[in-house]
């Protein structure tokens, strides 16, 4: 028994061609019923397994897939994405596929295009999606198939996400009926989809009670910590209860801004989070627990993969899939 035997040895221990052994381990092309059935045989009894490259050529596949990253990503976005990475590598490697990580900036493709047009891999996972988002029709015009972790309105477009609408419309409605009802909200890049989800749910959480938020406490585009803490200025000025983040990046600005200005939590403002992720150990002045949604991450990482694998391989898959969220309650919204 050698499990190290190559293919030029099954092709030579059978007195076949190596392109027949490939033929018989791919079961594509021209090639006898009983020639394929010596081949297998053989290749059973000595546990060949095929290399990468071995089974890659006979399959015309290169047995990788692509993992796109936003390249103008925050230190706080990196959480996400990195356990993203992580499941799908792991994903992968079950179905003996390897994960090349790629990135792209705006309209800038290039990183993606090289991986497409050089054939380098089968299949695509774009790990954030924007409106008008130029990778989406970029990777539809060649027809690769391809999964986004993100909503998109783009027809016939694979995709997996959190059920960020229904959670955020559901904390929004619990602070609501907890009579906060003067709700601040911060969130960030208006051109990424899950921003405009979650402020739909926001809006969603004040008619469910037939109510309408103030939209002139509502600040959106807030990407760096000068436009953040001067939301947070504006709500202290005024009558808001409650500041909403969108995220933790934006919570951690709130919560240190929040933390120097010496404005207590709950007593003077309340603070909850459209999401839980990870917070910054070292700001441990200001960390506390906040209200939020959480999300497993991993979950949604893993089912995008294999489903991804499923297209790639021609089986059957759902277009759309929605993960559920579980709502923590904490002392931050805690009533007076």
């Amino acid at each position: 028994m050698n499990s190290k035997i190559t293919i030029n040895d099954v092709a030579q221990a059978l007195g076949v061609s190596k392109t027949t052994v490939s033929r018989a381990i791919s079961g594509k092309g021209r090639i006898g019923n009983e020639t394929r059935e010596k081949v297998l045989s053989y290749i059973e009894q000595h546990e060949y397994k095929p290399s990468a490259v071995a089974k890659s050529l006979a399959e015309s596949k290169t047995y990788n897939i692509g993992f796109v990253v936003p390249g103008a990503m925050s230190l706080m976005d990196m959480p996400f994405f990195q356990k993203c990475m992580f499941s799908i590598t792991e994903t992968a490697s079950a179905f003996d596929y390897d994960v090349i990580i790629s990135s792209t900036d705006g309209e800038d493709l290039s990183h993606l295009e090289r991986l497409v047009n050089n054939h380098k891999v089968d299949g695509i996972i774009l790990a954030r999606t924007t409106q008008q988002d130029p990778c989406i029709r970029y990777l539809k015009s060649k027809r690769i198939p391809f999964v986004t972790i993100g909503t998109t309105t783009e027809p016939d477009v694979i995709q997996v996400d959190n059920d960020h609408f229904n959670a955020c419309k559901e904390l929004t409605s619990l602070l609501l009926l907890k009579g906060i009802t003067r709700l601040g909200l911060i969130g960030s890049d208006k051109s990424h989809v899950v921003t405009r989800l979650r402020y739909d749910g926001f809006v969603a959480g004040y008619e469910a009670l037939q109510m309408e938020p103030n939209y002139k406490e509502i600040f959106l585009d807030c990407n760096n910590m000068s436009s953040i803490e001067r939301a947070v200025d504006e709500m202290l000025e005024s009558d808001t209860q409650c500041i909403v983040c969108m995220d933790d990046y934006i919570c951690r600005y709130v919560l240190n801004k929040l933390h120097r200005e010496q404005v207590g939590i709950p007593q003077d403002i309340r603070v909850a989070s459209f999401y839980d992720n990870v917070m910054q150990e070292n700001d441990t002045a200001t960390i506390l627990p906040v209200t939020s949604i959480h999300f497993n991450i991993q979950e949604m990482a893993e089912a995008a993969c294999r489903t991804l694998i499923d297209a790639i391989e021609g089986r059957d898959y759902q277009y759309k899939r929605l993960f559920g969220y579980n709502i923590i309650l904490s002392n931050s919204t805690q009533s007076n």
